[in-house]
């Protein structure tokens, strides 16, 4: 694993070694996420095959309601309830 060092600006910006960003396939405007694991940061990239996993995972199986369905669906149970 290759270290490579860079520094925080005084806005909070850091650089992305171009190596990196080239191996990534990083480019201007890619969205990414960043996280904290163990007092490390992970940026994650958000390519089209994680948007797709995303997607993918959001996907409801055949003949169940959408992630939206089952809330608006729970959402109307409630009200009906408060009634």
């Amino acid at each position: 694993m290759t270290a490579y060092r860079t520094v925080v600006s005084s806005k909070g910006q850091v650089v992305i070694p171009a190596e990196l960003r080239e191996q990534l396939g990083l480019k201007k405007g890619t969205p990414a996420t960043w996280t904290e694991e163990q007092g490390r940061l992970v940026l994650t990239p958000i390519t089209e095959r994680r948007l797709d996993e995303i997607m993918g995972f959001l996907k409801p199986a055949p003949g169940e309601p959408s992630v939206f369905e089952a809330s608006f669906e729970e959402r109307e149970r409630e009200r009906r309830r408060e009634k």
